[in-house]
C-alpha cells in the first residue's frame, strides 16, 4: 500500500462521517512511509509501506468549527519479528517523554519559550539530534490559530515563543526525530490549559503501535 492510498483511505472517512479536514486536503493527512519520505507539510507519494519501518501520519478534522491536529506513528513488523528493535522503541519513549515533560510543565504564565526548551532538550539530552520546527501552536478554529508558539528564539518565529500561556488556550504539543533506516517518529498531542495546568484532549500515545 502507498502513502496516497492511506491517505486515500482517510478522506474517505472523513466523507463518511460528514467531518472536514483541518487544513488542505492535499497533505491532510500527512503519510510518511520509511526514511525516504520527504518530512514536514507535503502530500502523499507513492512510495510504498515496508516491513522494518515506520509509518508516520500527521491528520487533523474540523467538527462544529473547531480543529483537532494529532501525530501518530506504528512500525511495521519484519516477518519473525514481535516487537520493533530496541533502537526504534528507544527513539519513540524519548519522544514520548519529551511531550510529557512539557505538558507537565503548561499552565498559565509560562512562556512558549520555556515549553521548547523542556522537550527540546529531551531529545538532544537522549543524544538525537535537535528537531528543526518549534514544539508546538495554538489550536482553535484553524489549525494555526492564535499567536502563541511553543518555539525557539529563532527569526522566523519572531516574539511568539515569548507569548505566556492563558487559560483556555490550546496547544499542539509535537516534538520528533528522524531515525535513519527506519522513518521518522513524530508525535502530536492536543492539550487544553487551565488554572491547574494542562490537561489532554485525547488519549495520546504512549506505546508504539504494532502492524
Amino acid at each position: 500500500m502507498s502513502e496516497k492510498q492511506i491517505a486515500d483511505f482517510m478522506h474517505e472517512q472523513i466523507d463518511e462521517l460528514g467531518l472536514e479536514s483541518a487544513w488542505d486536503l492535499d497533505h491532510c493527512p500527512t503519510v510518511n512511509a520509511g526514511p525516504d519520505s520527504p518530512i514536514g507539510h507535503v502530500g502523499p507519494t507513492d512510495i510504498q509501506v515496508q516491513r522494518g519501518q515506520l509509518v508516520h501520519f500527521d491528520f487533523g478534522v474540523r467538527q462544529n468549527d473547531y480543529c483537532s491536529d494529532i501525530q501518530r506513528v506504528v512500525y511495521v513488523l519484519e516477518d519473525g519479528e514481535e516487537g520493533a528493535p530496541a533502537v526504534v522503541q528507544r527513539a519513540f519513549q524519548t519522544v514520548v517523554q519529551a511531550i510529557q515533560s512539557a505538558v507537565k510543565e503548561m499552565r498559565p504564565g509560562i512562556t512558549g519559550l520555556e515549553i521548547d526548551k523542556i522537550a527540546r532538550s529531551v531529545i538532544t539530552g537522549a543524544g538525537f539530534p535537535e528537531y528543526k520546527y518549534a514544539t508546538g501552536h495554538q489550536l482553535g478554529r484553524a489549525a494555526h490559530d492564535g499567536g502563541g508558539v511553543l518555539g525557539p528564539q529563532w527569526e522566523r518565529y519572531g516574539d511568539s515563543p515569548n507569548r505566556k500561556l492563558e487559560a483556555g488556550h490550546v496547544y499542539t504539543v509535537e516534538p520528533g526525530l528522524a531515525l535513519p533506516g527506519y522513518g521518522y517518529i513524530g508525535l502530536e498531542e492536543d492539550v487544553l490549559i487551565s488554572e491547574a495546568g494542562a490537561e489532554y484532549l485525547g488519549k495520546p500515545q504512549t506505546e508504539l503501535i504494532l502492524i
